[in-house]
């Protein structure tokens, strides 16, 4: 950079900060002495000026807004992080984070700093100025007591507003308690815009002001100048002062004049129709209850229950965030929409379909995408003007389908969306969420996360610094479960042309697929319904739920088009879809295409690779419900199975078939075994590198009964207190192994997934579990540790192996829920831990599940700890 343009740039920094004087004088800050350094070849020096103006500048913020703690020993970056959430503004903000990040490379990097660098920090000096003169805070400008205290409100926010914009504040007259003037500018191109406002309580207080100068204030001749007049009041007529170049408005409609909130907003006033295209009267009321967390247990209990429309508006209208969650079809996605389009008080309110968002879209493009044709500003301020009216404390945001925005359903998947959403989740904002995935009210770490949790993941802390928002203050969620009684809103819509919504009218997946064979009648397309499965069930798979009409043409075919014409208007099967932006559609509701993934995983399981990642417990409850062969020969067949808990479905292959052990090891077998030890204790079947000290008796002093394995009595009982080392080498003296916590799940669910090894049925469940022995239900950790833990647990112990015949798996195994947890030959991280499954006689119910897994030290033993085996299929006899 040459001299000459050196000079040219400090120049006109100079004038820009001149702009500032009066906040400087007010502050006692030097704003030549940056730019003396730059003059003079230092430009390290003006870096160090800059953030040392930057220090008192927040730091007189810090003081203003009553932080707790005291800034004066504070560093620039804790300044930064804890004044965030009180500036607005996301360029101020991107403003500071360059000049921390120009100081740090200047003070500790070590990096050579240029003049160029120098010029910069001086230029985001004059940007972070800006904000602070226009937006006229008192503590900062010292001409406050002028102004009425909600005036002054209004004048910083409205400055604000513009400076996010892009603006920079020109001029602004105090006229009177009352009464403001501002003048507002920005570059564009070569020209300039400006943007006049003047500010009143009402016009009587604005018209003795302007008579005092006969109207002279608005009558300026600059270019590209829009004028506004904006009143409390009902706006009324002043052009004898101000002529007619002026647009009058009330204060709380100001905000039109850059906001079409109605076309926004205009998809969700619809009058709703049944799926048949039939108007459908007001919805019934759900109820709903509202889940408090308990500080000392982490347990949830119910703190209110209501209508669930009311419960809603009134959390919402308390500057609330809000999960609601509810099963698919809940009526989730209705109450958020009449939420939004009716309000509940706030002046700004947006709605996002977070399942149209594209896995790979950042939340701020996919925001700034769906609002540029509502906003009438630059694409480029789109996201800054609305993050801006979110931080402005009187804005309601509308999250729907949070679960479908993921790229996994897991905690670690759902803390990168919270961490993308991290700016909406401002404490001034209301945020309402809605899910279906029930563990995100269910999940300790994720209650932990939504309820002041943010602390609990540095990772999330980072995150919401870096956009702005103070983990300090994240208002927790209130947790919003729908009642899950009687017919969901889906169903109900379902069942209407048949005049009937009791559940007899049949389940859910019986709704759809009645619907969708209508749908394909009414089109003469019946042949279709195998490659709709085929083509669009496994596109949901991949993720795709988002179709362009091209799209849909390639994938089934031009006789879905009337006259093979591509275009949605043609389309034969679009009471099945609903728009999803421009020339793109998705399915009405997701439960459609989850149907069709369900029955894509039925029609063809050797098809199906385990590459796909968008498994729903819907999806899983769907197949679940689709019949499968059964076999009693005890052998699981190689090929693709459906493992993992509710919130993480995954499938994953077994390679060869393998036949299980039909019970568990019982007492009987593992005495024949003892019968072989040596005289320490050990066996010539010992894996390599079982420990010196680790001997195959059973561990006597945890065994419940000294004579369990001297009883005849007991030798149709599970083995327990038997370590892992000890299982390991039983199985291979009966020329078997250990199955791998893989085979064992695929074994206890089947292909169709199902959540216990008799089906998903919770109904009189035939299992050994915490439930039975308490009589009734055990839903939380709390009611087992009131309920279990303190008599029944005296009384609980493992059965006969044969005791629940019922608790049988699709292939004949017996007993792979409850009763005793089973050893698998799978280690994680630590060589000296192995996985064991299936729960045991003191687990609740809900904890002793097909997908049920527990850690446990190889070298442990318990009366809650057995084993089975397993053969590679050659022809082995089955054992009983």
């Amino acid at each position: 950079m040459t001299a000459w343009q050196v000079d040219e740039r400090l120049q006109r920094l100079r004038t820009e900060l001149d702009d500032h004087t009066r906040i400087a004088e007010h502050l006692g800050l030097d704003l030549e002495r940056p730019l003396r350094s730059l003059s003079d070849g230092y430009p390290e020096n003006a870096i160090a000026l800059v953030g040392r103006l930057t220090e008192k500048l927040l730091k007189r913020l810090w003081q203003h807004h009553s932080i707790e703690g005291d800034p004066s020993a504070r560093s620039l970056n804790d300044l930064i992080k804890r004044c965030r959430p009180h500036i607005r503004s996301a360029p101020v903000l991107d403003a500071l984070d360059d000049i921390r990040r120009l100081r740090n490379r200047s003070t500790h990097d070590g990096y050579e700093i240029a003049e160029e660098d120098g010029l910069l920090a001086v230029r985001r000096l004059v940007d972070v100025l800006a904000w602070f003169t226009s937006t006229g805070s008192s503590a900062l400008t010292g001409d406050g007591p002028r102004m009425a205290t909600e005036v002054a409100r209004r004048c910083e926010f409205l400055a604000g507003l513009y400076v996010t914009l892009g603006y920079r504040l020109a001029k602004r007259f105090v006229l009177s308690s009352d009464t403001v003037y501002q003048l507002l500018c920005r570059e564009s191109g070569i020209r300039l815009e400006y943007v006049e406002l003047l500010l009143s309580k009402d016009s009587t207080e604005l018209r003795t002001v302007l008579s005092s100068d006969g109207g002279e204030l608005l009558r300026t001749r600059l270019p590209k100048l829009t004028r506004f007049v904006i009143l409390d009041g009902a706006p009324e007529s002043l052009d004898d002062l101000l002529g007619t170049d002026y647009r009058c408005v009330r204060y709380e409609g100001f905000l039109s004049t850059l906001i079409d909130l109605d076309s926004h907003l205009a998809p969700l006033t619809s009058q709703p129709v049944d799926l048949h295209g039939t108007e459908l009267p007001c919805p019934a009321l759900v109820s709903a209850t509202a889940l408090a967390t308990d500080p000392r247990t982490g347990d949830l209990h119910i703190d209110e229950a209501e209508d669930a429309q009311t419960l809603l508006e009134r959390l919402a209208g308390q500057s609330a965030n809000v999960l609601l969650v509810g099963r698919p079809g809940s009526g989730k996605s209705t109450l958020l929409r009449t939420l939004a389009a009716e309000g509940a008080g706030q002046r700004f309110r947006f709605y996002f379909d977070l399942s149209l968002k594209p896995k790979d879209e950042a939340f701020p493009d996919f925001a700034a995408r769906r609002l540029a044709p509502c906003l009438r500003v630059e694409k480029s301020k789109v996201f800054d003007l609305f993050l801006y009216l979110i931080r402005s404390g009187s804005a309601l945001c509308v999250l729907d389908a949070v679960d479908e925005a993921v790229d996994e359903a897991s905690p670690a998947g759902f803390l990168r969306l919270f961490a993308d959403l991290a700016p909406v989740l401002s404490a001034e904002s209301s945020v309402v969420m809605s899910s279906r995935v029930s563990f995100l009210a269910d999940s300790p770490p994720i209650r932990q996360l939504l309820d002041h949790g943010a602390a609990h993941s540095e990772q999330l802390v980072e995150q919401m610094y870096a956009n702005g928002v103070d983990p300090d203050r994240l208002p927790r969620f209130h947790l919003v479960r729908l009642s899950a009684q009687g017919p969901t809103p889906l169903e109900r819509k379902l069942s209407t042309s048949s005049g009937t919504v009791s559940r007899e009218s049949g389940p859910l997946d019986v709704l759809l697929s009645t619907h969708v064979a209508r749908v394909l009648a009414d089109a003469g397309l019946e042949e279709l319904a195998p490659r709709l499965s085929a083509v669009l069930g496994r596109a949901f798979l991949t993720r795709q739920t988002v179709f362009s009409v091209l799209d849909l043409y390639r994938l089934l075919g031009s006789e879905t088009f009337d006259s093979g014409r591509p275009d949605f208007s043609a389309f034969l099967l679009r009471p099945l879809f609903r728009p999803a932006g421009d020339d793109r559609l998705a399915f009405a509701h997701s439960a459609y295409q989850e149907l069709l993934a369900a029955q894509y995983l039925a029609a063809d399981p050797a098809s199906v690779t385990t590459e796909v990642s968008h498994l729903t417990e819907q999806v899983r409850a769907f197949r679940a419900r689709i019949p499968v062969p059964r076999s009693d020969d005890c052998v699981l067949p190689a090929g693709v199975y459906m493992v993992g808990p509710a919130e993480r479905l995954l499938l994953r292959r077994v390679s060869r078939p393998v036949r299980f052990d039909r019970h568990p090891v019982t007492v009987a077998r593992y005495r024949e075994f003892l019968a072989t030890l040596r005289p320490d204790g050990t066996s010539e079947w010992d894996h390599p590198e079982q420990p010196p000290t680790i001997t195959h008796q059973p561990w006597a002093d945890r065994l419940s009964d000294p004579t369990y394995y001297s009883d005849p009595a007991n030798d149709t009982y599970p083995a327990k207190c038997v370590n892992w080392w000890s299982a390991y080498a039983f199985a291979a003296f009966e020329g078997k192994r250990l199955p791998t916590a893989l085979e064992w799940e695929a074994a206890a669910r089947g292909t169709d997934g199902r959540l216990f090894p008799w089906g998903d049925s919770v109904d009189d469940p035939p299992v050994n579990c915490a439930d039975a022995w308490v009589g009734r239900p055990v839903i939380t950790y709390q009611a087992w540790k009131t309920e279990f833990a303190g008599a029944a647990i005296r009384r609980a112990r493992a059965t006969p192996v044969d005791a629940h015949p019922a608790n049988i798996s699709p292939y004949g195994i017996v007993g792979m829920a409850g009763n005793v947890w089973e050893w698998t030959a799978t280690t994680l991280q630590d060589p000296g831990e192995a996985v064991i499954c299936g729960g045991s006689y003191d687990n609740a119910l809900r904890a002793v599940q097909a997908s049920s897994k527990g850690v446990y030290r190889k070298r442990g033993g318990s009366n809650a700890v057995g084993f089975r085996c397993v053969t590679d299929v050659n022809d082995a006899p089955v054992e009983e």
